[in-house]
């Protein structure tokens, strides 16, 4: 039983009003309470995620002022496939990529399909936003809508990660909600 413990996220509440994601860097308002993923280890200290069902269902992940030069995710200095690191001078479809590869190298994603790439606003700056769908290691079909700006330098992003047949379309409402209500921290 510990060893299963171990394995199990632990959660806080995340009420509905408006709070600070990503050590502050972004505000956001959730129009329902949320669950938030403690940070598991492998998280960057710019990012911080949440699930309202459980994160094989659904996850939104925020990602506040990445510095250039580094990558999304940790890997291994030696690892063999990497995800590039973000540059400030990204176009997007390198930003689109750059997410792509996330999916194929760590969630073993052996389809991933970018559905549509569209310029936004995010967080008072012109970004892009997108949407995708893949099947990972697990063999589930996903959905996924990510929304993102390069504002002095630094990546900000929001994206919705969730199991295609329900989650994907009952998250996405509040998910936009989220990403119209969010402010730099």
């Amino acid at each position: 039983l510990p060893i299963l413990a171990a394995c199990t996220p632990a959660y806080t509440l995340v009420p509905a009003k408006s709070v600070g994601v990503a050590k502050n860097s972004i505000r956001v308002e959730p129009l329902s309470a949320w669950n938030r993923i403690t940070n598991r280890g492998d998280d960057l200290k710019w990012e911080e995620n949440w699930t309202r069902n459980g994160p094989a269902l659904d996850v939104v992940s925020f990602i506040g002022g990445l510095p250039d030069g580094t990558a999304i995710v940790k890997q291994a200095k030696k690892a063999d496939r990497k995800v590039p690191v973000f540059r400030a001078s990204m176009t997007p479809p390198d930003l689109v990529s750059m997410i792509e590869s996330f999916y194929r190298i760590r969630a073993g994603a052996t389809v991933f399909e970018t559905t549509a790439v569209e310029p936004a606003t995010f967080l008072g700056s012109q970004g892009l936003r997108f949407d995708y769908t893949y099947v990972g290691a697990d063999e589930v079909k996903r959905r996924g809508r990510c929304i993102a700006a390069i504002i002095n330098d630094r990546l900000y992003l929001m994206l919705l990660n969730a199991a295609a047949s329900h989650y994907f379309e009952a998250t996405l409402p509040e998910f936009e909600a989220m990403a119209a209500s969010a402010r730099l921290g």
